[in-house]
């Protein structure tokens, strides 16, 4: 689950719904060097599908006691969330044996961040490796182009994550920190002449990108849900969150005007 809090309320994002909004950055993405027609399909559905193995986690969220407010993807107990990125990550190779290959290599180096020590961790990423090498194996691609999609699914999750951790309209000095300095992903791409790209919300509805990854402007629908606080004093989180209606939030993203 992402969430952000506000004052009487918590803004909650499931994470198959923030994946979503990764699939659609991608479809407006150049395919880049893409040498067969079939792999441009598994690197959209590979973004579109990366998180799935929250699907269960995110049907009930959890409360956590020790901050009071609810658990997040960031401080999910991390046994748990190894095995449901495990599980995640099984079933989109079920679908793309290329795109669950693209999400594995952007989950490991994820975990190699914040604990590669722990046993479970060392358990992850030693499957993992051995999933990349078997899929790489069957799959055989150009070094070029899996770092190009690589890439894609890196920027397309972030662009996406700061939509739904900042507030709309923010500014930039109150942004969350991660982005700050802009996402530095696009030193990778050829499409941003592999500068830094700075993001600034504009107005509630309005995110610029300099410079712009995209062929156009993207429009994109985040869905949340807003739950009271005092509801969930009243009933509990999973009942608050379960009478809280969906709501739709219009974001589109274009170039930042030239000073």
């Amino acid at each position: 689950m992402i969430c952000r809090e506000r004052e009487h309320s918590f803004i909650m994002i499931r994470q198959h719904d923030h994946a979503r909004l990764s699939g659609e950055f991608s479809r407006h993405m150049d395919s880049g060097p893409t040498r067969e027609t079939t792999r441009w399909d598994e690197v959209v559905l590979g973004c579109e599908q990366h998180d799935r193995g929250w699907i269960p986690l995110d049907q009930i969220p959890v409360w956590n006691d020790a901050e009071e407010k609810p658990f997040t993807f960031m401080n999910f107990p991390e046994p748990a969330k190894l095995v449901f990125y495990r599980y995640g990550i099984n079933q989109l190779e079920e679908m793309t044996a290329y795109g669950a290959m693209l999400a594995s290599l952007h989950y490991t180096a994820l975990v190699s961040h914040y604990g590669e020590e722990d046993p479970f961790c060392q358990a992850f990423l030693q499957e993992e490796k051995e999933r990349q090498e078997r899929i790489r194996e069957q799959v055989s691609p150009a070094d070029d182009e899996l770092a190009y999609h690589r890439s894609v699914l890196e920027l397309c999750d972030d662009l996406s994550l700061y939509a739904c951790l900042n507030e709309p309209g923010v500014n930039k000095s109150e942004e969350q920190d991660w982005w700050k300095d802009g996402f530095a992903v696009g030193k990778k791409l050829d499409v941003t002449d592999h500068q830094t790209i700075m993001p600034e919300w504009t107005e509630p509805g309005m995110i610029t990108l300099s410079p712009f990854p995209f062929r156009e402007p993207v429009e994109v629908q985040l869905i949340y849900r807003e739950v009271s606080k005092e509801k969930i004093q009243q009933s509990g989180l999973a009942e608050a969150y379960e009478a809280a209606e969906e709501q739709q939030l219009t974001i589109t993203f274009q170039a930042a005007q030239a000073n």
